[in-house]
């Protein structure tokens, strides 16, 4: 078996990196007469955060609507940190990422995120480096589960579609892998993805 031609794709939250939104909203509350479950609304998956990430607004764009809705009076840079701070590890699945970099394996992050979250996260955790190739939705204006997206990140492999593993906590994210022919594995704990992950590799 050549394991250097399996790729195995990771989505990145909820599966390497817990989050929640709801430290944002508190954190955010600060600068707002609103109340954190109204500004909650506004961040929580919301049509106003799938404009950001799909990368239809820069940065400071949604950050003046988000500021407008929310009724936010601070500076950009308040309001970036706390919008990012709201990630931490899933330690066991970040090790699992490791050690299949360290068995030759390549490794590709496929996230529906934002440069404000990808900022944060590539200063606070230093394995977000260590992936072989990034497919970050906002850089091609387009998520998950647009099959447009699963044909950027598979260019990016060089791969046929039985090469690839794809673990995401959405079962939509998954159904649109299995589409495409991927080999995919809905997370949900992570000593299960990485059974099934090892299973597939032959290990």
């Amino acid at each position: 078996m050549n394991t250097e031609r399996r790729w195995v794709i990771f989505d990145l939250g909820k599966v390497l990196l817990d989050f929640d939104f709801a430290i944002a909203a508190k954190e955010l509350a600060r600068y707002s007469p609103q109340e954190e479950e109204q500004i909650l609304e506004s961040i929580n998956q919301s049509p106003l955060l799938h404009t950001f990430e799909r990368g239809d607004w820069s940065e400071a764009q949604f950050f003046q609507k988000l500021s407008v809705e929310c009724r936010l009076e601070a500076s950009l840079e308040e309001l970036k940190k706390g919008f990012a701070e709201i990630f931490t590890p899933v330690p066991s699945m970040v090790e699992f990422m490791e050690s299949l970099k360290e068995r030759g394996i390549p490794v590709m992050v496929f996230s529906n995120t934002n440069v404000t979250a990808v900022d944060y996260i590539r200063a606070a955790f230093p394995f977000f480096e260590r992936f072989d190739a990034y497919c970050l939705s906002y850089e091609h204006g387009c998520m998950k589960p647009d099959t447009t997206l699963y044909g950027v990140a598979q260019l990016m492999t060089r791969c046929t579609p039985g090469n690839l593993l794809f673990l995401d906590d959405r079962a939509e994210n998954v159904h649109a892998a299995r589409q495409m022919g991927w080999n995919a594995i809905h997370h949900q704990a992570p000593e299960d993805s990485i059974e099934g992950v090892n299973q597939w590799l032959g290990a």
